[in-house]
């Protein structure tokens, strides 16, 4: 399996734009991340409670840093959300 850098990238908005409060290196396959991506909770349009979003970034030596997928959330979203991430992370850095 070809493994790529990708990013998860944890945002919130604040005064008008979104900015990042975490990110995550993903130093994974391409199935593998966006299989991941599509446990997480959340929905893909912004709304007033959905104020935190979650986005999937590509960094390529081409073009850096490319967002491929986004989601948007609530603060309880998001705490489920980390918890997945950081689950599946631990799993394929100490298991892979």
């Amino acid at each position: 399996m070809k493994t790529s850098n990708y990013y998860i990238e944890l945002q919130m908005y604040c005064h008008g734009r979104y900015i990042t409060i975490a990110s995550f290196d993903q130093n994974s396959c391409e199935k593998i991340i966006q299989e991941l991506f599509d446990e997480l909770l959340g929905d893909h349009e912004a709304s007033d409670i959905r104020r935190l979003r979650i986005n999937l970034l590509l960094n390529d030596t081409e073009v850096p840093k490319t967002q491929l997928r986004s989601i948007h959330c609530t603060l309880d979203e998001l705490a489920e959300n980390t918890k997945t991430i950081i689950k599946k992370t631990f799993r394929s850095v100490n298991f892979d």
